[in-house]
């Protein structure tokens, strides 16, 4: 992570098997709860869902736009790399990688997918 006057820079890479930040891998399962889980770790709230993540591997999708899952790893990995230097809160940039034989076609989708809110509020459970 790079901070640029006082907005975060975090890369993270959108793979199939693991969502990747310069500090954590975290494994593309994804489980959601209507209520919070009695377990911890890797727990993401938003939009009143808990959603574990990391357990197993996400099903291979053609476009990582397709359904909600990628944001909301994407929203995980970002928490996490913030969660290594102890911030809970931060003004985001985001540099997002995609796989490079998909540039060229999924590109804007994805820049679009990843950008649908301009401000996003979740809690981290580690």
């Amino acid at each position: 992570m790079r901070e640029l006057k006082n907005t975060k820079i975090i890369a993270v890479d959108h793979g199939y098997g693991n969502m990747k930040t310069a500090n954590t891998v975290t494994p593309t399962g994804i489980k959601a709860y209507e209520t919070e889980p009695i377990f911890t770790g890797n727990i993401l709230e938003y939009n009143g869902i808990y959603y574990r993540i990391g357990e197993g591997h996400k099903e291979f999708i053609p476009d990582k736009a397709m359904d909600e899952e990628y944001y909301l790893l994407t929203l995980m990995a970002i928490a996490r790399e913030l969660n290594v230097f102890s911030i809970r809160e931060a003004d985001v940039h985001l540099a997002a990688g995609l796989p490079l034989t998909w540039i060229r076609n999924q590109r804007e989708a994805f820049r679009s997918y990843l950008l649908q809110n301009p401000e996003v509020h979740y809690r981290l459970v580690p």
